[in-house]
């Protein structure tokens, strides 16, 4: 990732927008709870992706579009991977809080490991999977607006088909990053809080 890509990133954590809220753990773990319910959406996704009608079929211009369709929407579909590693992040900060009022410094090295070192869970890759997300769902606007077919019913019927599975995955793709700025900014502050403690009991 590119050193610009991180400052920008971390210009967003330190400055939220004014009509947006951090989340704190117990939100942070129902807004995850509720995400993770929302993984047929993805499925959805892929199996609408396989299948067209005939009669659209044949009016489609390009029909290799069709294929980078699908094989995108297979990759999508791994995104939803993302809030597993989503939990195993708020997983690592509730021990972080808990383990606020003892001598141990346990929690934190694991936290350390989630957020800076563990190649599935760190915070780069973590933006990078989320941008990549975001990269995949523009080309999938892209290729969807070109396969439109000349007629306005089998045009209407690849909007229907396309439409409302992507605006949700727009939605999904959104909560998650959310997600990831909230998790890192309760990582930032229990990561202070032990350094102080540490600190105090030397």
């Amino acid at each position: 990732m590119a050193k610009t890509d991180i400052e920008k990133y971390i210009g967003e954590l330190r400055e939220p927008a004014d009509n947006e809220k951090d989340l704190d753990l117990y939100s942070l773990k129902k807004e995850l709870t509720d995400l993770s319910e929302s993984s047929e959406v993805f499925e959805d996704f892929e199996k609408e992706a396989s299948i067209v009608s005939k009669e659209v079929l044949a009016q489609i211009p390009d029909l290799s579009l069709l294929i980078k369709i699908k094989n995108l929407a297979s990759e999508i579909k791994n995104k939803n991977q993302i809030n597993e590693k989503l939990h195993s992040m708020h997983f690592n900060l509730n021990l972080m809080k808990n383990d606020l009022t003892a001598n141990s410094i346990s929690s934190i090295k694991n936290a350390l490991n989630v957020f800076l070192y563990n190649d599935k869970t760190k915070i780069e890759n973590m933006i990078n999977e989320i941008n990549d997300f975001k990269t995949k769902l523009s080309k999938i606007k892209k290729y969807h607006t070109s396969l439109l077919p000349n007629t306005l019913d089998n045009k209407l019927e690849i909007e229907n088909k396309y439409s409302k599975h992507i605006e949700q995955l727009h939605s999904i793709h959104k909560r998650q990053k959310d997600a990831l700025i909230s998790a890192v900014k309760l990582f930032l502050k229990l990561a202070n809080k032990h350094i102080k403690n540490l600190k105090r009991f030397k």
